[in-house]
């Protein structure tokens, strides 16, 4: 360490140079000594704390840490008596079993921890959540940060407005206050949409898709930027969807995916597992009618999509 650079040079010798023509007695100096400790300690624990995986701190804490998105109904939310629900609740709870049952433990607790999107993919990335269950889409961007469960759904983009506005397409935008969660997909691709258009606007920063609601029920923003069905969500919840629509623009695709701590490949491979399963025994149309109606059906390309990741084990 460069505070050692000038002291003496006897104590940077690693044998004592007094007894250097007596082999039977060899000497650590105390500087080598201590050097040499830390040398083995890191050789011998280094390793080991950082082969440790989620399922390994799992097991100890027979507990799993889930970031969850509270108000974006109807894939993730908080119900009325605080507990999350939500499609992508039901899977990552399917996957809690899963763990469990993979760990042998007679119980398993989930630690939830509520957030947006960029707040969620941080817990995830700081090791401060073990997997994030939302409308996560997954970039390669955010695979800098974290890993991703195989896609669990695919969304598109969508900007909500009041009826009563006469707000149809992106060009009707034009000067108006368009609420958007930053940091997200959506923002980054409704910039280019808008540039390419020639369309100017202010994007203003909201918590979520519920707080971008609400704003613009108080006439604070004139549109909200999102994921469709989140928004139709958010509206459902209303009990008055006459009084809103959606703009007809097609900006963005959003797969969406479980975001997992990097380089974990056994807790990835527990997760997708669990996730196969689900699509693979007809779990997931029961899962989708529940929470999109029980007269809906996923879209082609989300069938596809189960069909491809029901993998046999």
């Amino acid at each position: 360490m460069s505070r050692h650079g000038h002291r003496p040079r006897r104590d940077r010798w690693l044998i004592n140079p007094d007894r250097a023509t007596d082999t039977s007695r060899y000497r650590l100096s105390g500087w080598a000594l201590w050097r040499l400790v830390v040398a083995v300690l890191v050789l011998t624990v280094g390793p080991a704390v950082a082969d440790t995986g989620a399922l390994d701190r799992i097991q100890a804490a027979e507990t799993i840490r889930i970031a969850y998105a509270p108000n974006a109904y109807p894939i993730a939310f908080k119900d009325a008596e605080g507990v999350p629900r939500g499609y992508s609740v039901d899977l990552c709870r399917h996957i809690v079993t899963s763990v469990q049952q993979a760990l042998g433990l007679d119980a398993l607790e989930i630690a939830w921890i509520e957030g947006n999107t960029p707040r969620r993919v941080a817990a995830v990335a700081n090791g401060e959540a073990d997997i994030e269950c939302g409308t996560t889409t997954m970039t390669l961007a955010r695979q800098r940060r974290v890993d991703f469960s195989n896609v669990v759904f695919v969304e598109s983009g969508g900007i909500l407005v009041t009826s009563d506005r006469g707000l149809r397409g992106l060009t009707d935008l034009a000067g108006r206050k368009v609420g958007v969660v930053p940091d997200t997909t959506t923002e980054r691709r409704l910039r280019p949409a808008l540039s390419e258009r020639d369309i100017e606007l202010e994007l203003v920063p909201i918590r979520d898709a519920k707080d971008g609601l609400e704003r613009l029920v108080a006439d604070d923003l004139d549109a909200v930027a999102g994921d469709r069905l989140v928004l139709v969500g958010q509206v459902a919840e209303t009990g008055k969807a006459e009084n809103f629509a959606i703009v007809d623009a097609s900006f963005s695709v959003e797969p969406y995916a479980f975001a997992l701590p990097r380089n974990d490949a056994d807790f990835r491979l527990e997760v997708n597992r669990a996730l196969a399963g689900v699509y693979r025994g007809g779990e997931i149309e029961r899962i989708f009618q529940r929470w999109f109606g029980e007269d809906s059906a996923p879209t082609r390309l989300l069938e596809t999509i189960y069909f491809i990741y029901g993998f046999a084990d």
